[in-house]
């Protein structure tokens, strides 16, 4: 897909993302590869992608750990202060997994304000955010 695509009212979750490669080929007939690439990174914007990566990383390691210690607790015969310790780390566990979820599926078409200093408001994660928010909380209308 191309950005005259999008531009042809296709839907934005259609278009691949997280690598900079795509916006390096996006931008190819306007601006020089290499200068793409640097400015890219300069401005962090590689680190960033590279960040979300690795957070659906952390995210599917918490999953596997919940699973592992759900498996150990269904084991336990009997100890009920280690039943009650995994309760509370699984309980833990999942809060911040709800709430790294729900910043992952965070919607693609996010609008910045063009002067940097009303990023503030547009990057406040909200004062009554969950411990365990539906992993479409940021969807405009479709809260949960």
């Amino acid at each position: 897909m191309s950005l005259q695509d999008y531009a042809d009212g296709r839907d934005i979750n259609g278009f691949h993302q997280n690598h900079p490669e795509l916006v390096v080929r996006d931008l190819r007939a306007y601006i020089s590869p290499v200068r793409t690439r640097e400015v890219l990174k300069f401005r962090g914007i590689n680190k960033w992608l590279r960040v979300r990566r690795l957070l659906i990383a952390l995210k599917h390691r918490w999953l596997s750990r919940i699973k592992e210690l759900e498996r150990e607790k269904q084991m336990l015969a009997g100890s009920d202060s280690r039943k009650a310790e995994l309760k509370g780390y699984i309980k833990a566990l999942t809060d911040c997994r709800q709430q790294v979820r729900a910043l992952c599926y965070s919607p693609r078409d996010v609008d910045f304000p063009e002067d940097y200093r009303e990023w503030g408001e547009a990057c406040t994660l909200p004062e009554d955010f969950p411990l365990r928010p539906s992993k479409r909380y940021f969807w405009k209308g479709e809260r949960e």
